[in-house]
């Protein structure tokens, strides 16, 4: 989805100027064009850990970085509504992918510690060997 993002961005530089939620919050938070270069680039690297997901015994590390740093568009696109005043259908989405993401993060990390464990990198009471 970040990188979906990043795609409409780029496709419609004048999204922000030209639509009233955007201008008068997330425009005051971060540029379009900014904004549209950080979600390619996180949105890329996220695609590019689930397609090595599970090839890589540190993939779940990787998997959870990413969620965690979603987590953080998620907050500010959903910030910048809040500040413009905007109650309209975006409320409804960006704060569950902001919550979803959070309990991705929660999940890759965990995933995380068992192949760290399974690996021999932790031992069971979790102290590094």
């Amino acid at each position: 989805m970040l990188f979906g993002w990043s795609v409409v961005l780029f496709a419609n530089p004048t999204l922000f100027a030209d639509t009233p939620s955007f201008a008068a919050g997330l425009a005051q938070i971060v540029p379009q064009g900014t904004l549209a270069v950080l979600c390619g680039i996180a949105g890329a690297g996220r695609l590019v850990c689930l397609g090595i997901n599970g090839a890589w015994r540190r993939s779940p590390h990787l998997r959870s970085v990413g969620a965690f740093i979603a987590t953080g568009f998620w907050f500010i696109i959903t910030l910048g509504l809040l500040k413009a005043g905007a109650n309209g259908t975006g409320l409804a989405i960006y704060p569950v992918l902001m919550f979803l993401d959070s309990y991705n993060v929660i999940r890759a990390a965990g995933e995380a510690g068992l192949s760290d464990q399974r690996h021999g990198r932790v031992t069971g009471d979790g102290h590094p060997n």
